[in-house]
């Protein structure tokens, strides 16, 4: 995975931005664009992403053994603020990274430290008739660890009460390709009202302010 296009300066996480917010009893009215300035927002709806393409804030994020982007995989850091009167539910399973001419899915959190950490391959035996024994899967502690930390911080509340908000990670498989985030989307397809489920109208996400040169 590579990544190309323009450097941008360096953004603060997000998660500072809440924090405080949260310390001072109050709730967001909206998402500060110093702090995240790819975002879209339709109908009272404000979805916001920040992609993490390199393994040293990905380590700092997700800890050393769970560095996604070392394998190929684009964590992106997703955050819906709801400003509407009724609950509102993201369809996140459909979400892509795309470009014009390419469409990247989500993988779980299993398979990408799947990918980080793969199983061992079996060695043929000693002698003709032997049985082999199985090899020892000395990454196994370390992929449940990367599982675990990647899960952790997964988005999972697809819906978003009325004044609320949802913060997480999804992941983006980008094994064997190559990038260009000043072309790059996320496309976020489905996001409805409830509980009469009317649709609102799709959302796409600029992911060009994080390119780098």
């Amino acid at each position: 995975m590579r990544f190309v296009g323009k450097r941008s300066r360096h953004l603060a996480l997000g998660a500072a931005f809440l924090a405080a917010l949260a310390l001072a009893g109050q709730e967001p009215s909206s998402l500060d664009r110093k702090t995240y300035p790819a975002q879209d927002a339709h109908e009272g709806v404000t979805v916001a992403a920040r992609p993490v393409p390199d393994t040293p804030e990905a380590e700092e994020i997700f800890g050393k053994n769970a560095a996604a982007p070392r394998a190929g995989i684009l964590p992106v850091e997703l955050v819906i603020l709801n400003q509407r009167s009724e609950p509102v539910r993201v369809n996140l399973e459909r979400i892509l990274v795309v470009t014009d001419v390419a469409r990247f899915a989500q993988v779980e959190p299993a398979e990408t430290a799947w990918a980080l950490y793969p199983s061992p391959k079996s060695k043929k035996p000693a002698r003709t008739g032997s049985i082999p024994r199985p090899p020892e899967d000395k990454n196994r502690n370390k992929r449940e660890e990367a599982e675990a930390a990647l899960r952790s911080r997964q988005l999972r509340a697809g819906v978003v009460g009325p004044g609320g908000q949802a913060r997480g990670y999804r992941y983006f498989d980008l094994r064997s390709a190559e990038l260009d985030l000043t072309q790059a989307r996320v496309y976020i397809p489905e996001v409805v009202t409830l509980p009469e489920e009317q649709p609102l109208f799709f959302f796409e996400i600029s992911l060009k302010p994080y390119a780098r040169d």
